[in-house]
């Protein structure tokens, strides 16, 4: 009885010092913030031509970055905001052979939890 005692309270020991030395090594991610404002983008998708992908690429006052592309046939790309208010750059076509066309100045301002939000169409 003795020995099984011992064997019991050595292996919980052992068992104990695992987890408390290796126990630190296991992370978990940091949740991400919630966005603030989700912005549709959309474009009439039957006028995008030959196949490229649209880019948006935003910027507020603080120079957050905010940036989302998608297949121009899709017809809409969502942005997740980190915070309201007034955001500047562009809209533009990109193939796959690095591309740039029909780049478009544009200024948001966003002011509602979610936006739609109609663009030209980048050719």
């Amino acid at each position: 009885m003795h020995r099984f005692a011992g064997w019991i309270g050595s292996t919980t020991l052992a068992t104990v010092a695992f987890w408390s030395v290796f126990g630190a090594c296991v992370d978990t991610p940091l949740p991400r913030d919630e966005p603030q404002a989700r912005v549709i983008a959309a474009w009439d998708p039957l006028q995008c031509g030959d196949p490229h992908r649209v880019v948006i690429e935003l910027e507020d006052d603080a120079g957050i970055p905010l940036s989302s592309s998608a297949p121009c046939a899709l017809g809409e790309v969502t942005l997740d905001a980190p915070r309201m208010g007034r955001y500047r750059g562009q809209i533009y076509a990109w193939t796959v052979d690095d591309t740039v066309r029909s780049a478009t100045a544009v200024e948001l301002s966003i002011d509602a939890p979610v936006m739609r939000w109609v663009v030209p169409t980048p050719r």
